[in-house]
């Protein structure tokens, strides 16, 4: 099962404390305490994704905590709960290290989905550093030839952040070149595939022999050629030297620049599914907020309608009793209760104004 994302609550009001606990539990791994000193006691001891802060608490306040934690929490996210809503109380929110402020009293559903989008931004973020990281400690193993080692490095330093794949492509052999190769690379991906050499994209010659080396097994080796494939990168290199060690140096090297290009590649299609999906997510957000409107609209026109077909309904009745013959008394009788159900129907609009409210509730989370 997945791990539950952990919340701190650092609240002085015991009620409002409980409040919070409750409300996340079911959610996420809570943990609660009293006091700013507490929370860094916790924060210290235990990871943490994200800090529900109180501001006014015995001891050190909110905003000291914040500073506190910062110093060795930097990416935190820090959300400040508190009843203070003055203009200079939120710019020492932000100043203090804050991500957001929710005022007390607070929509449960608007505090959920400020919970839910800054840990989700803090794991994104936090993945995202850790694959830096990675890289990064890749590079350094392979420093003992500075000259060789750069090529390698400054290849992970201008395709960590690549998001296209005939970028990737143009620094694999961007890096070959620099070693004095002559390669040619294809990119498999989603169905498709991109292959390129040195002069361009590759002729129908060379793509064939481009995929028939991608049938050859992970690495092969024939004369002066090397071929290395992996699930999206074939990497063909057509010009070893005739040096032996030099070879072997090379061939160790242009195998780590493939299993970096590999890498790479898949972080590229990666990054590119979480894109369309934030699109789709968005389009669906979009759809959604237009049909709560539609509704809202649908609503405020059927109460009008209906309205004017009661008072509709009431004149026509009273415009009637001239051709119906009836006494005064029954004219008066006959309105009364025309006029009474008019008012009960219209009543029940009145209690029913709540889906109003409601509907604006909905429409300002979405926009959140």
């Amino acid at each position: 099962m997945q791990e539950k994302a952990r919340i701190l609550i650092a609240e002085d009001n015991r009620i409002m404390r409980e409040t919070l606990r409750m409300l996340l539990q079911k959610t996420y791994d809570v943990e609660a305490v009293d006091s700013g000193e507490a929370c860094l006691e916790v924060l210290a001891r235990s990871a943490k994704d994200l800090v529900l802060l109180d501001i006014n608490m015995t001891g050190i306040d909110g905003y000291e905590t914040c500073r506190r934690l910062r110093q060795d929490f930097h990416h935190l996210p820090v959300i400040f709960v508190s009843a203070l809503d003055s203009l200079e109380e939120r710019l020492l929110a932000f100043d203090s290290g804050g991500n957001d402020f929710v005022l007390k009293p607070f929509s449960a559903e608007v505090l959920l989905r400020k919970v839910a989008k800054a840990i989700e931004l803090y794991a994104e973020r936090s993945s995202m550093l850790a694959e830096k990281a990675s890289l990064e400690e890749m590079a350094k193993g392979y420093l003992q030839n500075a000259g060789e080692a750069s090529v390698l490095l400054n290849f992970m330093r201008s395709t960590i952040g690549c998001i296209e794949y005939p970028a990737l492509a143009k620094s694999i052999l961007q890096a070959g070149a620099e070693y004095g190769l002559n390669c040619h690379v294809q990119i498999r991906h989603e169905h498709e595939s991109l292959s390129l050499t040195r002069n361009g994209l590759a002729n129908g010659l060379e793509v064939s022999i481009l995929e028939k080396s991608a049938t050859m097994g992970r690495m092969f080796q024939f004369s002066k050629r090397l071929v290395l494939n992996f699930d999206f990168v074939t990497l063909l290199v057509n010009d070893l030297p005739d040096d032996p060690v030099l070879c072997a140096r090379i061939r160790d090297n242009v195998t780590t620049l493939a299993e970096t290009a590999e890498a790479v590649a898949e972080a590229i299609g990666l990054r590119k599914q979480a894109a369309e999906q934030a699109a789709k997510r968005q389009q669906a957000l979009v759809q959604t907020t237009a049909a709560i409107e539609r509704l809202r609209e649908m609503h405020h026109l059927q109460q009008l309608d209906t309205r004017f077909q009661l008072q509709h309904l009431l004149d026509r009745v009273e415009k009637s009793y001239s051709f119906l013959a009836m006494s005064v008394h029954q004219e008066e009788t006959l309105s009364s209760i025309v006029r009474g159900g008019t008012d009960q129907v219209l009543g029940v609009f009145e209690r029913n104004a709540v889906f109003e409210q409601e509907f604006e509730t909905i429409l300002a989370a979405l926009a959140e």
